[in-house]
């Protein structure tokens, strides 16, 4: 699928097995939910570095704490595969603004990566040599939309929030939060980029695309991770060929199958 489409519905997540070659045109977008079963959890602690444990000890809540294990620990089982190697020896490194990516290798192409999760579910994307950024966020209808678009969106975007049906406010916010924090998390500038200097669509009868403040460079993809799920993934150069894969059957008796 191209880079420039849109959803209404939830994507089908395809088993990975065998896993698709990833190319140069390739964009590789993995989903699996959270928490994972009790076996997986072992698995998947088992790949982390030192430092992961640690961080992860420092979550005082047990959820929190059990949802950045799975996430981190399948993290590590997707990227092992394109690199022909073990979960636990793969080595990290984190950009100033705290973005995570991979040591560089003494040969071949880089293998870029991002991941995203909320609520139940994890999203992953995996490219070669391409900057890629991925935001899901949990749908709720219990936060003030406009009260906190009106600190963070431009004026166009809040505009055209205030536009949308009482029935759809929610889900519109949802979509602009995760294509702004998407493209914020491709460049691995956090903070420092202000997320009103640009603008995104964001009527879920619009396809997705910028339509203020970004290079032409950048490509925008909306979907919907899963019921209830909007997501985004942003990257740059031409527009790839994305994969949707089902990472939950890579681990041994997921939680949520």
């Amino acid at each position: 699928m191209s880079g420039m489409s849109d959803w209404r519905d939830p994507v089908e997540w395809l088993p990975p097995q065998p896993v698709p070659m990833l190319g140069a045109d390739d964009i590789h977008l993995w989903r699996g939910h959270l928490p994972v079963g009790e076996s997986a959890h072992n698995v998947v602690l088992s790949y982390l570095s030192d430092d992961e444990r640690a961080r992860a000890a420092r979550y005082r809540v047990a959820h929190d704490r059990d949802l950045y294990i799975a996430a981190r620990g399948t993290l590590r089982a997707i990227l092992a595969q394109y690199l022909d190697d073990r979960p636990e020896r793969l080595c990290f490194r984190y950009e100033p603004a705290g973005k995570p990516a991979l040591v560089p290798r003494p040969r071949g192409a880089s293998l870029e990566f991002n991941l995203s999760h909320s609520g139940e579910l994890s999203v992953f994307a995996v490219a070669w040599s391409r900057r890629v950024g991925v935001d899901v966020e949990k749908l709720r209808s219990d936060i003030p939309v406009e009260d906190i678009a009106g600190q963070f969106f431009s004026r166009n975007e809040l505009a055209s929030l205030r536009s949308l049906g009482c029935d759809m406010k929610h889900e519109g916010f949802f979509r602009c939060w995760t294509r702004k924090e998407a493209y914020v998390k491709a460049c691995g500038a956090g903070l420092q980029i202000p997320l009103r200097d640009f603008d995104v669509t964001l009527d879920p009868s619009v396809p997705a695309r910028f339509t203020r403040g970004i290079g032409p460079s950048w490509q925008l993809l909306g979907f919907i991770a899963g019921r209830g799920y909007p997501a985004a993934l942003v990257y740059d150069g031409e527009p790839a060929n994305v994969r949707f894969l089902c990472a939950d059957r890579m681990l041994p008796r997921t939680g949520a199958g």
